[in-house]
């Protein structure tokens, strides 16, 4: 189900947008719907990122010679 949504943007942008759907042979809607779906997923992107550097902020950090002799134990050669 789609609903419409009124929104202000600068007639400076909705020149372009004009021109880049002319190129592109597609509606604006689809353009907008396509642009605020990949800024919306970048977001999310960067908000689980953040989370995990938050969950791993007080962990201890180990030293190259840790982290190899962690990883050989592990069975990996490096």
């Amino acid at each position: 189900m789609s609903k419409l949504l009124a929104v202000r943007i600068p007639e400076e942008l909705i020149v372009e947008l004009h021109n880049l759907r002319k190129l592109r042979g597609t509606v604006i809607s689809h353009f907008v719907t396509e642009a605020i779906t990949e800024k919306m997923a970048e977001i999310k992107e960067e908000s689980a990122d953040i989370a995990l550097i938050t969950s791993r902020k007080h962990e201890t950090a180990m030293s190259e010679k840790e982290w190899n002799k962690h990883l050989k134990h592990k069975g990996i050669n490096v």
